[in-house]
C-alpha cells in the first residue's frame, strides 16, 4: 500500500486528473492532461475514481422539483429582462406603407385603365 501511495504522489498530473474528471480545467490545462491520460494508469484511475464519487454524490441528494409559482416568477423575470423593444426605422416604416398602399391600389384596379368608378 505504501508503494502505491508513493507512485500516486510521483505523478505530477494526478491533481489535474481530478479537475479533468470534473470538467473544471481551463483549456490550457486540459490539453496536456488529456494527452497524458492514456499513458498514465495512475491518472486514469484517479479520474475514474473521481467520476464515480461525483456520480454517487449526485444520486445521494433528493431531486427537488420547483413549484409552479417559482417557475412562473423566473419566467417573468427572464422575459422582462431579455425581450428587447422593437423600434421600427423611419425609412422601413415609410417603405412598408408605400408597399401596402401600392398593394391596395392594385386590388382596386389602379393602373389598369378605365377606372371602375
Amino acid at each position: 500500500m505504501n508503494d502505491q501511495r508513493r507512485r500516486v504522489a510521483d505523478c505530477p498530473h494526478r491533481e489535474l486528473a481530478v479537475g479533468w474528471a470534473l470538467h473544471a480545467l481551463e483549456p490550457a490545462e486540459e490539453s496536456p492532461v488529456t494527452a497524458h491520460m492514456p499513458d498514465c494508469p495512475i491518472c486514469t484511475a484517479t479520474a475514474a475514481d473521481t467520476e464515480e464519487v461525483g456520480a454517487t454524490l449526485g444520486l445521494s441528494v433528493p431531486m427537488a422539483i420547483p413549484s409552479a409559482e417559482l417557475e412562473q416568477r423566473v419566467l417573468r423575470v427572464t422575459d422582462a429582462r431579455w425581450v428587447a423593444p422593437v423600434v421600427p426605422l423611419a425609412s422601413s416604416t415609410r417603405r412598408a406603407r408605400r408597399i401596402t398602399m401600392t398593394s391596395w391600389l392594385r386590388t382596386r384596379g389602379a393602373g389598369r385603365g378605365p377606372w371602375p368608378w
